[in-house]
């Protein structure tokens, strides 16, 4: 709607309700566009053993990831995992040394400052198979 503007009827009388609106006007005017965390569901459903192995490396890329936001993995407990390592044992599909593992879905992770983490699946060869991702986040702006 073009030239759409918000009409504020204030009752001078009542100093309190003025002070309030302008509190709040402040505050919306200040806080920063990201301000609200995002929960991004990884690969848009579960996780899971993809029907193509790029899937995950595509919804990847299609988002925009900033600290704060969460990644929710959706999987049955016992049935996936969710582990994060570096870059090597990503790369082969292994968890040598991880940073972190989550066995109960969905598992949340949030992310901290800006980085490039890595998750793996590590029940039976399902990584290699690509239940595998890489999430690259940015700082909030």
């Amino acid at each position: 709607m073009e030239g759409a503007c918000l009409r504020l009827v204030v009752n001078p009388q009542q100093p309190t309700t003025l002070l309030a609106v302008l509190l709040l006007l402040l505050a919306a005017a200040v806080a920063p566009p990201h301000a609200l965390a995002a929960d991004h569901v990884v690969g848009g459903s579960i996780w899971s053993i993809p029907p193509r192995p790029d899937l995950y490396r595509a919804w990847a890329d299609n988002r925009t990831f900033v600290a704060g936001d969460n990644l929710v993995f959706r999987f049955e407990t016992g049935m996936y995992n969710v582990v994060q390592v570096g870059r090597r044992e990503f790369d082969d599909c292994t968890a040598d040394d991880p940073y972190r593992d989550w066995t109960d879905g969905p598992a949340v992770v949030t992310l901290g400052s800006a980085a490039v983490r890595y998750f793996i699946c590590t029940v039976g060869n399902y990584c290699s198979l690509g239940v595998k991702v890489y999430i690259a986040s940015q700082n909030a702006p």
